[in-house]
């Protein structure tokens, strides 16, 4: 059984990017750790959440009072998106020992290509040998993804890192291909389970703010989630 780290930047990503990946090798038999490593709080969603700002789910704006919740501080969001993240992984079919978040956390939007090196270190010291995957650094993608990239890419050349496979975001695909070429973006679909894939997505789009259920996700990325979940697809390539 193959050991496999899964490096994730935001809540949310998990199931857009990696999850026919991941699906895929749960069903080979393959023990996948997840490994979330920023806390997302610096989410516009929040202030939306909070009626600062008009929802673009619901197209008005919120009351937090009206809605029976309270505002939302930065932790107080960030273990709401924490609590997506994790109904999320349970739907795709990961045992809560194989969730993790690093205690490396970065605050969302500041992470650095060391401190992306010292959480993938982190795993590694308590998985020798796994196979990491972690997004792709090209594309011009959001540099919480792409940092990570970069640290996977010299850990892979220094030697530390043996089975390295960068994932592309599906809203990055376009600008990956073109900078990386056509043939080498390969296109990854969930064989055995897609409805899998399908209900960790949906856990991003469930409203229910008695429950401290915000649709966090569906707020930011609807779009990219209903996408996936027409086509539970990954996309990757090699170093």
């Amino acid at each position: 059984m193959a050991v496999n780290l899964f490096f994730i930047p935001h809540q949310d990503d998990e199931a857009l990017t990696f999850g026919a990946g991941i699906r895929n090798h749960l069903d080979a038999g393959d023990e996948c750790h997840v490994i979330l490593y920023t806390n997302g709080a610096a989410s516009g969603v929040r202030r939306q959440l909070n009626g600062e700002e008009k929802s673009a789910l619901f197209k008005q704006w919120l009351s937090p009072a009206a809605e029976g919740y309270s505002e939302l501080s930065e932790d107080a969001f960030s273990a709401c998106r924490n609590d997506e993240f994790m109904r999320s992984c349970r739907a795709l079919g990961l045992p809560d020992e194989w969730i993790h978040i690093s205690s490396y956390l970065m605050h969302d939007g500041t992470t650095t290509v060391e401190g992306c090196k010292q959480v993938i270190k982190e795993y590694l010291e308590r998985y020798p040998g796994a196979r990491v995957k972690t997004f792709t650094y090209i594309g011009g993608n959001h540099r919480d993804h792409a940092n990570m990239g970069k640290a996977g890419q010299s850990m892979y050349e220094q030697g530390n890192i043996t089975d390295l496979r960068f994932y592309v975001e599906p809203y990055n695909l376009r600008n990956a291909t073109k900078e990386k070429g056509r043939g080498a973006i390969l296109k990854e679909k969930s064989v055995q389970n897609p409805n899998k894939v399908r209900d960790s997505l949906k856990e991003y789009k469930k409203w229910d703010p008695a429950q401290g259920q915000f649709a966090i996700g569906y707020h930011s990325v609807k779009k990219c989630i209903n996408t996936v979940i027409a086509k539970p697809v990954s996309y990757y390539h090699k170093p």
